[in-house]
């Protein structure tokens, strides 16, 4: 019993979707090594399935924020697509502002109703190639998932076998903005669609914790709702919303990192939310150490999280299960 109490936690880390936000990732796991908590089973979506297979095949958190800063400031980095789009956010309020966001936005759309996504496959995949090396999950040094959806059937995906890039370019595939991926009969897309911080798989893993890092708007902001197009976007939103509020109920604790202000598509001008990363999980970190703490009673008596699994999946929580491949 004693041993039981004496011994370092074990940390299961869910990393979300945010496409740049995400590159906060980098902070967390930076304090979480620094605090002798370096996660022993990771998830992620989208970018977070990204930063994490970044960081496994990296020797640790800095060697992973060196890695990806070197690439997304070199001339490898095919940027032009991404870039060019998140210009069209423009804060000044002239004319000639508006008119070129309005462009941007009606060359977006045009090109996503002839083609299925703005970013090229080759660019798309390029850029995969260039930050993670050429892997399968089996290789890896700890338990990783990477969620995508299916648009056939609707249902999530968990990639835990097999090439690691593979899994990559389906969990971040952004609908309309980078290609879906064709597997074994079913047409992947970005895991956020249904999972935005993928903690379900991390409760079958021999886990003491269980932390969800959230680089989504944590707040819903005051509506304008005078177009249609307005309401329907809202009415999105408060679906999305409502969901994640539904699903991070899983996670012991949850981190956030203030990087709303960063634009999610300029990966270039991003990396100031490695260090907001790092401020919302050194604030985090008392919670994460009181939450072992409170909770050891639990583990002696057999409630693991593999049974709050169980128990969830009888209860039909959160639907079906995923599809693991």
């Amino acid at each position: 019993m004693i041993s039981a109490f004496s011994r370092k936690p074990r940390v299961g880390l869910a990393l979300g979707g945010g496409a740049a936000r995400g590159l906060a990732h980098l902070g967390v796991l930076q304090v979480l090594e620094e605090n002798d908590l370096t996660p022993v089973a990771l998830s992620g979506c989208s970018v977070g399935a990204l930063i994490g297979a970044v960081w496994i095949t990296r020797d640790d958190a800095y060697a992973a924020e060196t890695w990806i800063s070197d690439f997304v400031n070199s001339d490898a980095y095919r940027k032009e697509e991404l870039e060019y789009l998140s210009k069209a956010r423009q804060d000044a309020e002239t004319w000639t502002a508006h008119v070129k966001s309005a462009f941007r936005r009606g060359l977006f759309l045009g090109r996503t109703y002839l083609n299925e996504s703005f970013v090229s496959e080759s660019d798309y995949r390029h850029n995969i190639e260039m930050l993670v090396p050429d892997t399968t999950f089996e290789s890896l040094r700890l338990p990783f998932y990477a969620n995508a959806v299916d648009l056939i059937t609707g249902n999530e995906v968990l990639f835990h076998r097999g090439p690691l890039r593979e899994a990559l370019l389906a969990s971040g595939a952004v609908p309309g903005l980078l290609p879906p991926r064709s597997f074994d009969g079913m047409m992947l897309t970005d895991g956020g669609v249904v999972a935005k911080i993928p903690l379900r798989p991390l409760l079958r893993q021999k886990v003491d914790l269980i932390i969800g890092v959230d680089v989504s708007k944590n707040f819903l902001e005051p509506p304008s709702l005078g177009r249609g197009t307005d309401i329907m976007n809202r009415a999105k939103e408060c679906g999305e919303w409502n969901l994640r509020r539904t699903r991070n109920r899983i996670a012991d604790v949850i981190v956030r990192p203030k990087v709303e202000d960063i634009h999610w598509l300029s990966f270039s001008a991003a990396m100031p939310a490695v260090q907001r990363g790092r401020e919302a999980m050194e604030e985090a970190i008392d919670r994460v150490k009181e939450c072992f703490e409170r909770d050891r009673w639990r583990r002696l008596i057999g409630r693991s999280h593999a049974a709050r699994a169980a128990a969830l999946d009888r209860e039909g929580w959160f639907g079906p299960a995923p599809r693991e491949v």
